[in-house]
Parts: structure tokens; C-alpha cells; sequence
């Protein structure tokens, strides 16, 4: 197999040019495909590139330029091409948030790298070099691909994300079907597909809040309203979180419950104009009477016990992940360990592969125990 398939190249900005690279890819078997998209200065990701690639032929497809991507939509939204991409998640949001969704088979190289044993973040680069022999370009990593033109060199370099994914894809595919975990993949990406087109309600916005687990109650409480109440916010304008308030002073605010502008102002840090905006909102909101029965349950974390027979369920997985040649943390990560000591088995330990590969065992090895001497309340 060649290392770098020879392909044409395109460089797609107009209705014209997107119609004839489509009707060039009609029939392939697969397509890998990756975005480059900018979102340091909004809430939502701004889709700046779409790269395609097939054995035959590549394309850099500029939605910028493009008015109407509904061309595309219908083309990615056919099932039956295989879809190569390497770590889709935020590639699957960013297109999702262009109005653009992929009909499955969905496959994650980095994924499909982590189930043969790699570790779970590998990078596209990583594997281009130990499957290919190529060395990339690294050039244009901090380029701003909102800006326009792009030069020839930014273009191929954007390029070259697609163009080494089809070789990928056939070395990481016959390792998993030596394997027996071509399902496994199957039954991950799935589900990648159906979390790009869900949108999170801005009351779940408090489970992003770094460091809100800890709190006690009545502060915890506090800040998911001001979670949702952010989320609204930023939503709307289109801004990153943090430019409307860093979660830690989020969480400040939820435990010092100003009652004034002026000590709201010492807190929050705003700019001027944004406190003049929300501070009444926020100063009513943070009045608001919140009655017992609707704070959150106490936050627990494992105590030494915990600890300890935590470390031993990590040792399990480590085994059984180099004894299946899995990256361990693909079978059950540190949460699923906490959670499992702290609420019992979760739900993607109970059921699909990974439960019968790892979950049973887990299961036995925890079954008797009794959660209350292994946690404490988590200290605010």
C-alpha cells in the first residue's frame, strides 16, 4: 500500500467548484474529511475549512466563501461512505453548528488507534509517521484560518490533514478485525454522531463549572443557576464563557452572594459596560430564595479507603487493558472508577463490549462493598 496517495487537489470557494468536487466523490467507498475552525473569540465554533479526500482526489473547501453549504449537507448526510476522521468530536460539532451532519459509518482513527493499543490521545501526526513514514508540516499550527487569503502554504498544509487518512484507515481497520474489535469501534462512533447533533440544555451547563463538585451544597446551588444563567448569556452573544465570567469567579460569586453593584464589582472584575448590562439580573438572581429540597445532594469524594481500592481497580484495568492490547483508559477511565465506587457501576460499563470485557470483572471485584466507608463530603 502506498504510504501518501496520489491525488488531485482542489481549492473549492465557489457553488461551481463544490458541485464538481461532489460529483467527483459520488461513488467512493470512503471519505476522510476534517475541519479547521477558530472559537477563542465566540461560543459557537466558526467553521473556517473543510478538507475531503478520497483515493482519487482532494479538496480544501472554503465555507467562508461558500454562501450556501447545503450542497455538502446533502452529501455528507448520505450513510454508506465510510467517513475517516481523526479525533471527530469538535470536527463533528463545528460542522454541526454550520447546519452540516454526517450520516455514519463514522472512523475515528484516534479512536481506532486506542483500541489496538495506542495511547488514547494519539495524534494524526503520531500515526502518519509510524504508518507512513511521514514527517508533517507543523508550520501553520497557529494559523488563523479565519483570515483570508490563505497562502499556498496553508492551504496544503490544511490539505495534508485528509490526504494520509485513507492509509490509516486500512492499517487500523485490519488491526481491528485481527483483533475482533471492528464492532467495538462501530458501537463507540455511533453514538459520536447522534452527541454532535444534541444541544445541551443550559440547566446541565453547571456539570462544565471546574471545581463546583467540591462545594458545599448551598454554594453549589448557587452556582448552577449562575451556570444556566451564563450559558443564556453567552449563547446569545455568541462569546466565550470566560469573557463573561471565569468559573472561578463564578464560584466566588455563588459563595460570597453579593447584594450590591459595587461589591458585585469587586468580585466579578466585569467590564464596566458588562456589569452595567447584567447586574441587576444578576444581583436579583443571586436574592433568589433557593428552598432545600432543590440544592444538589451533598458532593462526595473517596476517602483514603476510596483511595486506596481505587488504585487496585486501576491495576485491573491496566491488565486487562495490556492483556486485550487496549489503552486502558479506552476500558474505564478514573471517573468510571469514582463513580463505581461512589454510585454504583455506570452505565457505559454495563452494557456493549466494554461489559464483557471489563465490567463483569470490575463488578466482581466490587460486589459486597459498601460505598459509605469508602467516601467523605467533598470540602468547599
Amino acid at each position: 500500500m502506498p504510504t501518501s496517495p496520489s491525488v488531485s487537489s482542489h481549492w473549492v470557494c465557489d457553488a461551481a467548484g463544490l458541485q464538481q468536487v461532489l460529483a467527483a466523490m459520488a461513488d467512493a467507498p470512503w471519505l476522510a474529511l476534517d475541519t479547521e475552525f477558530m472559537r477563542e473569540r465566540t461560543y459557537y465554533p466558526r467553521l473556517c475549512l473543510i478538507q475531503l479526500a478520497t483515493a482519487e482526489l482532494s479538496a480544501v473547501i472554503d465555507p467562508i466563501a461558500l454562501p450556501d453549504l447545503a450542497p455538502l449537507a446533502e452529501f455528507l448526510s448520505r450513510s454508506g461512505p465510510v467517513k475517516i476522521i481523526h479525533a471527530a468530536r469538535q470536527d463533528l460539532e463545528a460542522l454541526h453548528c454550520s447546519g452540516v451532519h454526517l450520516a455514519g459509518p463514522l472512523f475515528d482513527t484516534q479512536l481506532a488507534a486506542a483500541l489496538i493499543g495506542h495511547p488514547d490521545q494519539v495524534s494524526y501526526a503520531w500515526l502518519v509517521e509510524h504508518y507512513c513514514g511521514l514527517t508533517l508540516d507543523k508550520s501553520q499550527t497557529r494559523t488563523d484560518w479565519s483570515q483570508r487569503p490563505l497562502s499556498e502554504a496553508q492551504i496544503l498544509y490544511a490539505e495534508e490533514d485528509v490526504q494520509h487518512l485513507g492509509v490509516l484507515h486500512g492499517h487500523l481497520q485490519r488491526a481491528l478485525m485481527e483483533q475482533g474489535k471492528l464492532d467495538w469501534l462501530w458501537e463507540e462512533t455511533g453514538p459520536l454522531l447522534a452527541l454532535s447533533a444534541e444541544v445541551e440544555a443550559p440547566e446541565e451547563a453547571w456539570r462544565r463549572v471546574k471545581g463546583l463538585a467540591a462545594q458545599a451544597a448551598e454554594v453549589a446551588a448557587v452556582a448552577r443557576a449562575l451556570a444556566e444563567w451564563r450559558e443564556r448569556q453567552v449563547r446569545a452573544a455568541d462569546i466565550p464563557r470566560g469573557w463573561l465570567m471565569k468559573d472561578e469567579v463564578l464560584l466566588e460569586v455563588a459563595r460570597r452572594l453579593p447584594d450590591s453593584t459595587s461589591t458585585l464589582a469587586r468580585i466579578a472584575g466585569m467590564p464596566a459596560p458588562t456589569l452595567r448590562r447584567h447586574a441587576a439580573e444578576l444581583l436579583e438572581l443571586l436574592a433568589e430564595p433557593r428552598p432545600v429540597s432543590t440544592q444538589p445532594a451533598v458532593n462526595w469524594r473517596l476517602n483514603k479507603a476510596g483511595q486506596r481500592i481505587l488504585g487496585e481497580l486501576q491495576d485491573l484495568v491496566r491488565s486487562q487493558g495490556e492483556s486485550l492490547k487496549v489503552s486502558p483508559t479506552v476500558l474505564a477511565t478514573r471517573r468510571d472508577l469514582e463513580q463505581l465506587l461512589l454510585d454504583g457501576m455506570p452505565a457505559r460499563l454495563r452494557s456493549g463490549w466494554r461489559a464483557a470485557v471489563v465490567g463483569q470483572s470490575l463488578q466482581a471485584a466490587t460486589a459486597g462493598l459498601e460505598r459509605e466507608s469508602l467516601r467523605q463530603p467533598a470540602q468547599g
